[in-house]
């Protein structure tokens, strides 16, 4: 064997293991958590409310739907974040499906999308699934600006 070819079975042999990991790391978050027990400080988004509750403060919107498997994903990471910044950042839901309009004013193309809003202000974009402390440290930078 070449050595590029065994360079490249390693590659996808390390690229394999991490995903794996990833993957049973989020199954173990999912199977902890229950859409029944979401957080009580999470708010509900409609195409109607959407603008006056963005409006003042700081916002963290998921944009999501029921069949997005990287959404259900997610769930667990909102949940803990409306848990622990509940008093000093708005966290809240909008399914997708339900609503559309908002979406596609903001150009949603993809979910889950994660935006952080200010006074009605998109600050910051993140779409797909991060970690928990990637999102506390966007979070925490804005707080303290």
């Amino acid at each position: 064997m070449s050595t590029g070819l065994l360079i490249v079975i390693f590659l996808i042999l390390l690229i394999g293991g991490y995903l794996g990991f990833s993957i049973a790391k989020y199954k173990k978050a999912l199977a902890n958590f229950d859409e029944k027990n979401q957080s009580q400080y999470i708010l509900k988004l409609t195409d109607k409310n959407f603008y006056s509750i963005i409006s003042k403060g700081i916002t963290l919107v998921d944009f999501w739907a029921a069949w997005c498997k990287p959404c259900v994903f997610l769930a667990p990471i909102i949940n803990d974040l409306a848990e622990n910044y509940h008093d000093k950042v708005k966290i809240a839901k909008m399914d997708v499906e339900a609503h559309r309009k908002v979406p596609e004013k903001l150009n949603i193309m993809n979910i889950p999308t994660v935006i952080i809003f200010k006074d009605g202000k998109e600050l910051h974009r993140i779409v797909g699934v991060k970690p928990y402390n990637y999102y506390k440290k966007i979070l925490d930078q804005i707080l303290k600006s």
